[in-house]
């Protein structure tokens, strides 16, 4: 089979899980790591058999290379994804897809005139736990789904995250770099499975706050009610202040006429009249979906295949979250889909 060749841009841990992943994968072989940290790349470089360079333009420049992964903090998605579909490469590019709706809008454009992959990593829609979901609920199994909520209770520290290292210090918990907190970089991927169940949203009102990391600008708690534009009801919590920390979760509850379910964790029960439905995803180990994904981005470029996380699909998540930001800065409710005038940074 001929092997799509990827570059993996960004060394650190999940472009690290992005390489290694590439390079067990059949359908895929690994032509290049990049890191602005050159003995960062070459070490990963030297791990998969990979070439090391310090630069996405040393990247674009490899005819070797049909796709990048972007895999850098996030105020770089956009721009390098821009710089790499302009040089005529497909690209799977780690959420969030941009840091601004505009940036989001203009790459998921841009790949889409240029005829080219875009993707992003929402890994968890390919989560057996979550795709069963999907089925049932479009299949009507719960009948109408009349309200999703969505809890995300986490904990990540000032020192052991926030500011652990110099790239760390240099872009999280600062808007300009990452755009956002809670939302924007932990509980995004549930806001995608709200979305994916429940559909487009009409309308939010939404607080956030910093409750106990003096140290960052953005948001470690937020809560939302949304309105579905099918009529059902949402509700959103998410934090990275859980104490004690052995008591995280997340959790996903979806309500129908006809049955209840839930996601805890990366498992899911679904109980009607019919019975309880069990999906066990606890044996599930970290990188797993992010091979999954991979491996369908790898067939879609080859077949030319529509990818189903596209850029469309990303910006979902990302417009919701300005929202929430909009309807918490301004005290009011915020109808989506919002215009260019509306969009915060």
């Amino acid at each position: 089979m001929d092997r799509v060749g990827f570059a993996v841009v960004g060394a650190g841990v999940i472009g690290q899980v992005h390489a290694g992943n590439i390079s067990m994968l059949e359908s895929c072989r690994l032509v290049a790591v990049a890191d602005q940290v050159r003995e960062r790349a070459e070490m990963v470089g030297r791990q998969f058999g990979a070439k090391a360079y310090a630069s996405i333009d040393e990247v674009v420049k490899d005819p070797d290379v049909e796709a990048v992964v972007v895999a850098t903090p996030s105020y770089l998605h956009a721009p390098q994804t821009l710089y790499a579909l302009q040089h005529g490469k497909h690209v799977l590019v780690e959420k969030p897809m941009a840091t601004t709706l505009r940036g989001a809008r203009l790459i998921s454009e841009t790949a889409k005139n240029a005829g080219l992959r875009l993707g992003v990593v929402f890994q968890e829609r390919y989560l057996g736990a979550a795709r069963r979901l999907k089925e049932v609920v479009s299949d009507g199994g719960l009948g109408r789904v009349y309200l999703i909520e969505a809890e995300l209770k986490w904990w990540r520290g000032e020192a052991d995250y926030y500011r652990s290292d110099e790239i760390a210090r240099s872009w999280r918990g600062y808007w300009e770099t990452e755009g956002g907190g809670v939302l924007m970089n932990q509980a995004i991927h549930t806001l995608d499975l709200v979305l994916w169940f429940g559909g487009d949203v009409e309308e939010v009102s939404g607080f956030i706050s910093n409750a106990s990391h003096p140290s960052i600008e953005v948001e470690d708690v937020a809560t939302a009610a949304i309105r579905f534009r099918s009529g059902a009801l949402g509700a959103i919590s998410a934090t990275v202040n859980t104490q004690p920390t052995n008591r995280q979760y997340r959790k996903i509850r979806v309500l129908g006429t006809r049955g209840f379910a839930e996601i805890h964790d990366l498992s899911l029960r679904i109980w009607t009249d019919d019975g309880e439905v069990q999906v066990d995803g606890s044996g599930i180990a970290f990188g797993e979906l992010h091979r999954a994904l991979l491996a369908d981005f790898a067939d879609c470029v080859k077949s030319g295949r529509k990818f189903p996380v596209d850029g469309v699909e990303g910006i979902k998540s990302l417009e919701l979250i300005k929202a929430v930001y909009l309807s918490s800065e301004r005290g009011v409710k915020v109808s989506l889909p919002l215009g260019w005038g509306d969009v915060p940074l």
